[in-house]
């Protein structure tokens, strides 16, 4: 059968599904399309014009009919229809690629002037570069990227095109590219506050904390309305102090005491009263798969039904199977990410909860400028932010004995600390991890060291302890895999930091994030711990994996993270109290290949039986916190 053939029987075939159902819009945009391929030209708009003007909103039909006039000839109808089609829907990709072959056509058919074939190429940079920004949206970062780039081949000086292709190279892991397009942007136009937000992320993510805030702060001085920036240097720049070894625990402290002393509320009057079953909320921007809901879901799942109901506020544009499985629970669930502050507020009034739990802390997507507000009679924090939050709305930071001693944890925390009997941390493995394998220097004849630690937590103290190390233990090796190795400027400063401290490159496995991460354990003997800002999912999968984790302890929540999750799988013997007995610990571990081959084997099940993995006693002590809480408050 020849083509004509097959377009005869399409048309055919779609005609009797129209028979069959009239108002099948996409069958009528499907037959104009057959028919035009077909030469039917008369007959293709005869379905098309009165099928757009009853359905003018339908952008497949729309679509259709501008590529048939593009097609015949009619450019300026097409080119009219096109733009339309964008404006109406931003995400609609096919019209910004008809439009730019109608351009593109134009450019190299018609004699244009100078001023006209300019105008054309900015006409088609700025159609790609706002292509790149809806492809980015729908999460196609690849294709992002393409499109960026190919408006800088438009329009070479074209600011907003390499600030946002500085931001996609970042997201995808292109730390350097993304440093280089972001001053690039800011050399063409100094006022641009999007160009030095992205500079400022793209420098905080290499470590370089202090000029990132610069960054934030010069960011807001040209649009104080600019909204991550804003996040950027204030809340979310706390954030980044906890990565910092240079600086006090009080600095940290005070610095988040300060930030909060800004936000005054007036007490509401709540007429929530005791009752046998209260209503506990759960606030998020991170309920999928994200290292909270790692902790979070078993007790989303087992907090007991019948003592509690339960929302679930989520600030997410995002769902994936983790969201869909938390939905199914039988809890209520509450998308919050377009309300207002005021809005969000009043929502969690009306639904007149007992409690709420915020999971976020200064995290991207918080929703703490609403909580100042202190919209429900008691606010705690758990879990996402392993620090005071700073704001007094809060009443309580839920933690535990070792993460946050009593001795100490007071005068480090805005909020009263609200106790769990055993660690704060919950982990339900993922699934389908890998099994354990033999301990690798059975059959290298060395040891080797690792980490798959966020990168950002890596600072000059803890590469001067890991240099020790492998200075100390001869013939060790160290992998470090995390999504920035992925840029080869940060591998050579990664690379170059060691080498300062003696560390021959050849000694160094630097490797970029992967699907399939969970295989490196493989071949990692020994997990090193980052610090001060200490390591939890990190931790928790490479127990998993069988392989050890060796964590310094320190004098704050923050970097105390590790003791808690070590001291409940039994491994105390894993915890350093000083740099020096980090570096001494190390070698003493390494030096028994039996020992470390006999725990590897036994790590898996040995977390498995501990508290750390018991769900059902972890929702028991977390309820019973939740009501502590709210009975202090009722009094």
């Amino acid at each position: 059968m020849n083509n004509n053939a097959n377009l005869q029987q399409l048309a055919h075939n779609l005609r009797k599904r129209l028979d069959v159902a009239p108002n099948d819009l996409d069958a009528l945009a499907d037959l104009a399309a057959v028919l035009a391929s077909s030469g039917q030209i008369e007959q293709a708009l005869s379905v098309l014009l009165p099928a757009v003007e009853q359905n003018p909103t339908h952008l497949t039909l729309r679509h259709n009919l501008a590529e048939l006039y593009r097609n015949t000839g009619e450019t300026n109808k097409a080119e009219e229809l096109f733009t339309a089609l964008i404006n109406q829907q931003p995400l609609f990709i096919p019209a910004y690629q008809s439009l730019m072959l109608i351009l593109s056509h134009r450019l190299v058919s018609q004699q244009l002037t100078q001023q006209q074939a300019r105008d054309c190429l900015s006409q088609l940079a700025i159609l790609s570069n706002n292509k790149g920004n809806a492809l980015l949206e729908m999460g196609q970062m690849d294709a992002a990227q393409a499109a960026y780039s190919e408006a800088l081949s438009y329009w070479q000086d074209y600011p907003s095109a390499h600030s946002n292709l500085s931001n996609v190279s970042r997201i995808m892991g292109e730390i350097s590219k993304a440093e280089t397009q972001a001053r690039t942007a800011l050399a063409l136009r100094p006022d641009f506050a999007e160009a030095w937000n992205n500079l400022g992320t793209a420098l905080s993510e290499q470590g370089q904390f202090a000029e990132a805030i610069n960054c934030y702060q010069r960011a807001l001085a040209v649009n104080p309305n600019q909204a991550e920036a804003k996040h950027n240097a204030g809340s979310g720049s706390l954030f980044l102090q906890l990565y910092r070894d240079d600086l006090r625990t009080a600095q940290v402290v005070e610095a988040h005491r300060k930030w909060g002393s800004a936000f005054k509320f007036t007490a509401p009057v709540h007429t929530v009263t005791a009752s046998d079953k209260l209503r506990v909320g759960f606030i998020s921007a991170d309920f999928r798969e994200h290292p909270v809901t790692y902790f979070a879901e078993a007790l989303l799942e087992k907090l007991n039904r019948q003592q509690f109901d339960v929302i679930c506020y989520a600030n997410q544009t995002v769902e994936d199977a983790a969201t869909q499985r938390i939905k199914a629970l039988p809890l209520l669930w509450r998308p919050v990410a377009t309300l207002s502050d005021d809005a969000l507020c009043e929502q969690i009034r009306q639904d007149q909860l007992h409690i709420l739990i915020d999971l976020s802390g200064h995290m991207k997507g918080h929703r703490l400028y609403a909580l100042a507000k202190k919209p429900a009679p008691v606010i705690a924090h758990w879990m996402g932010y392993p620090f005071t939050i700073g704001l007094p709305a809060f009443d309580y930071h839920i933690s535990d004995r070792i993460a946050a001693p009593e001795a100490t944890a007071q005068t480090q925390f805005i909020e009263q600390l609200a106790y769990l009997t055993g660690s704060l941390f919950n982990y339900r493995p993922i699934a389908d991890m890998p099994n354990v394998s033999t301990l690798p220097a059975l059959h290298n004849g060395f040891i080797t060291f690792g980490s798959l630690n966020n990168l950002q937590k890596l600072n000059r103290s803890g590469v001067a302890a890991w240099s020790q190390i492998l200075l100390s233990i001869p013939n060790s090796r160290l992998i470090l895999q995390t999504k920035l190795l992925a840029d080869i400027g940060v591998v050579g400063r990664v690379r170059g930091l060691f080498e300062a401290f003696g560390v021959n490159a050849q000694r160094l496995d630097l490797r970029p994030a992967s699907v399939h991460r969970f295989n490196t354990y493989h071949e990692i003997d020994i997990a090193l711990d980052t610090f001060p800002y200490t390591g939890a999912t990190t931790t928790c999968e490479s127990l998993w994996m069988g392989v050890p984790v060796l964590s310094l302890v320190g004098d704050s929540s923050i970097s105390r993270q590790g003791a808690s999750i070590l001291s409940a799988v039994g491994m105390a013997a894993w915890l350093a109290t000083s740099v020096t007995d980090y570096i001494n610990l190390a070698g003493q571990h390494s030096a028994s290949l039996n020992s470390l081959a006999t725990l590897r084997q036994q790590l898996r099940i040995q977390l498995a039986n501990s508290s750390l993995c018991d769900e059902a006693a972890f929702a028991v002590d977390f309820a019973h916190c939740i009501k502590k809480m709210v009975e202090q408050s009722l009094r």
